[in-house]
């Protein structure tokens, strides 16, 4: 199929701009530029790849729709491993729409989603995790989630899981000899040796399965949770951080009886911020729906902003929130630093575990420089290891290497118990199977489509 049709679609994004590409792939990629763009220097199948030209887009009586550039991308040098030819013109949906029309017109099909990218990983030109990085790269929220789609997609990724397999390979294979030829005077591999090797990608699986979720951070961003008594500052805080008016702010408790979400960037890293029902004792059937929402919102957070009204003393309220911040990633804000202060730092340190607590009014921004940089601290690790670390950024990543490492174990237990090898090597085997679907080696097509079908059309 995808050497009888060549396929086009529009690969820049919806709306006016100053530039649009059209994208055409296939065996006829030339053939079709040649019948609609018009410029000097003969044929594109003639033309020097690589090489921009000037011409015009024209209909079959040479009406002229648009000026611009093209370039050919002969194969298998082209993102797709195909004949490729970009026409980039005005950014105008008119002219695209036109140009398109014209491209499909003269014997192309529109692109499905993510099949130049599923074209470029059928032909070799990428291995599954790169195609996938491919979409990584496109939404990334963040410097640090950019960082480490880039490394993905220079296949730092695909090096671990050929050397995991390249591991798994060789045991299998001498397991598989002793039990092929057990007669044969051949060296026997000592269950210490098979222990040591098991335990060599056990370990190397177990730590790349611990940073998964500093991998998630890194392309999702830190859930932060702002959180606190009713009128101590949670909504001003956030209006604050996002430097707009996302939150209604009054004096009357329990204005906030939902969770408000909004996301920021500190350095290089997104917060999702997370803006909660104040937490108190009440009656009101819906406010304690918000308080319910709140609590769990604090559970699964990353980063816990505890709001404190530095201006009273502190409530059993208060007492009982920094209670709870002990051993966790959190930041006490103690607001309304405009007011005459009656809670003391220390007896917040004492009461929380040293959590770092900064004075602010989020009303009038004094003191958000000193919170931003607290801030800039926690994202900083992240943003510094993206594109250092590997790290796993995809829930299908993750499950196939939890897989692999369950089969890893069972093959280890099995070693240690003095079970015979061919009830080791099926559970090598099953590890070798889960890491090869991870680069796109031993996985079936059905899943292949359900990749490539979450992209957008043009890529």
């Amino acid at each position: 199929m995808y050497e009888e049709t060549t396929i086009a679609a529009i690969a820049t994004s919806p709306g006016e701009g100053g530039i649009g590409i059209i994208r055409i792939s296939g065996i006829d990629a030339c053939c079709i530029a040649d019948k609609i763009f018009q410029a000097r220097g003969g044929k594109f199948a003639e033309s020097t790849p690589y090489l921009m030209r000037f011409g015009h887009v024209v209909r079959g009586d040479k009406t002229i729709v648009d000026e611009g550039l093209a370039v050919f991308m002969k194969a298998p040098h082209s993102y797709t491993g195909e004949d490729v030819v970009e026409i980039q013109i005005h950014g105008s949906m008119e002219a695209l729409r036109q140009t398109i029309a014209l491209v499909l017109e003269n014997g192309a099909v529109p692109a499905a989603r993510g099949e130049f990218t599923k074209r470029a990983f059928l032909n070799g030109r990428l291995d599954l995790t790169q195609a996938e990085a491919v979409m990584d790269v496109i939404e990334a929220k963040g410097a640090a989630a950019l960082s480490q789609a880039e490394s993905h997609l220079s296949g730092k990724l695909s090096s671990f899981v050929h050397t995991c397999r390249d591991e798994l390979t060789d045991l299998i294979t001498k397991l598989e000899v002793t039990i092929d030829y057990p007669e044969e005077d051949l060296e026997d591999l000592t269950n210490e040796q098979m222990e040591e090797g098991l335990v060599t990608i056990q370990k190397s699986l177990a730590d790349l399965l611990q940073r998964s979720e500093e991998g998630r951070i890194i392309k999702d961003g830190l859930r932060t949770a702002i959180v606190g008594r009713p009128n101590a500052g949670k909504s001003s805080l956030l209006n604050a951080l996002l430097q707009e008016d996302r939150a209604i702010v009054t004096d009357i408790p329990g204005t906030t009886r939902d969770t408000i979400e909004e996301s920021i960037k500190i350095g290089g890293v997104p917060l999702v911020l997370m803006d909660t029902a104040g937490l108190r004792e009440t009656d009101n059937r819906v406010e304690q729906i918000g308080i319910e929402r709140a609590r769990a919102s604090m559970e699964k957070a990353d980063l816990i902003l505890a709001v404190i009204d530095g201006s009273q003393p502190l409530t059993p309220d208060d007492r009982n929130l920094l209670s709870s911040l002990k051993g966790r990633n959190a930041i006490v804000i103690l607001n309304k630093y405009d007011l005459p202060q009656e809670t003391e730092i220390e007896d917040v340190r004492e009461l929380s575990g040293n959590i770092p607590c900064i004075r602010l009014s989020a009303q009038y921004g004094s003191g958000m420089d000193d919170l931003k940089e607290e801030l800039r601290k926690i994202t900083g690790h992240q943003d510094a290891d993206a594109g250092r670390e590997l790290f796993l950024t995809n829930l299908r990543h993750v499950d196939l290497v939890k897989k692999s490492l369950a089969s890893v174990e069972r093959a280890l237990e099995s070693v240690r118990n003095g079970m015979p090898a061919d009830c080791i090597v099926v559970d090598l085997t099953e590890a070798w199977t889960q890491m090869g679907a991870i680069t796109g080696d031993t996985v079936d097509d059905e899943l292949i489509n359900g990749i490539f079908e979450r992209f957008c059309v043009g890529k």
